[in-house]
């Protein structure tokens, strides 16, 4: 039986494997594509890419990942792979020393590349099974194509501290236990029925999101699905007429 760590994302991992066909993400990308994931495809992505963490790196509390990519749904996957393990996320904006993991869509020009222990070129669209730029060097892995040979159960990953850095951006920083808190409040999730028990004093909606950045976009997705929600993610920048056929079409409960 796969034990998930006792942390947010280690919970939000096991409620999703434990989901059915229902979406917990789908993104809308400016060239019009639609990806949508349910629980359990999500919950599979961020099982392969932890294993493949802590398989290349021995990824843990302590480790460093920077997280050089785009608002986008696989930006997501990456962070709570990385969570998953115990390792620290630095967003791209953030100066670090000591870089063990570099996720970028810009391999040859990433924070930190020249000193991490493991640089992951990530391909975007979502049907790509390899990366899809210019001649990766030899020491750079294609995450799209390595991805698929990593298991689909959680194997041994190491338990976090409350008190472990999680999270790391400009004027930014969150230890596992207080991801929770760092997601409560920025979004009006709602309030369960008075006199019904809700620890998490949210209950579930389907939200239509357009972060500005990346801080925003984990901030956002852990508000949506510690409520048991569906997160509906567009890119930065999408026109308001696009935003309103989304959220129509999506059924959105509402937006942020």
């Amino acid at each position: 039986m796969t034990t998930h760590p006792d942390t947010l994302p280690g919970r939000l991992l096991d409620a999703f494997g434990h989901d059915g066909a229902s979406p917990r993400l789908t993104w809308y990308g400016s060239d019009g594509e639609r990806t949508e994931l349910s629980g359990r495809v999500l919950a599979n992505w961020v099982t392969k890419a932890a294993n493949l963490l802590v398989e290349e790196v021995d990824a843990g509390p302590g480790t460093t990942v920077v997280l050089d990519l785009p608002v986008h749904w696989r930006t997501l996957v990456w962070a709570l792979a990385a969570w998953t393990t115990g390792a620290r996320v630095v967003l791209p904006d953030e100066e670090v020393e000591d870089v063990d993991v570099v996720v970028t869509t810009n391999p040859e020009e990433a924070p930190g590349v020249d000193d991490a222990d493991l640089v992951l070129a990530v391909a975007l669209p979502a049907l790509a099974m390899s990366w899809d730029g210019p001649e990766l060097p030899a020491e750079v892995i294609d995450a799209a194509a390595e991805l698929m040979s990593y298991g689909d159960q959680l194997g041994y990953v190491s338990e976090p501290e409350d008190d472990d850095v999680a999270l790391v951006g400009a004027g930014l920083e969150a230890t596992f236990g207080e991801l929770a808190d760092w997601a409560r409040g920025t979004l009006e999730l709602g309030r369960p029925p008075e006199g019904e028990e809700d620890d998490d004093d949210a209950v579930p909606v389907r939200a239509l999101v357009m972060p500005r950045d990346l801080a925003a976009l984990l901030e956002q997705a852990l508000a949506v699905w510690r409520s048991g929600g569906s997160l509906v993610l567009t890119e930065p920048g999408t026109d308001e007429p696009t935003l309103e056929r989304i959220a129509a079409d999506e059924r959105v409960d509402l937006r942020w």
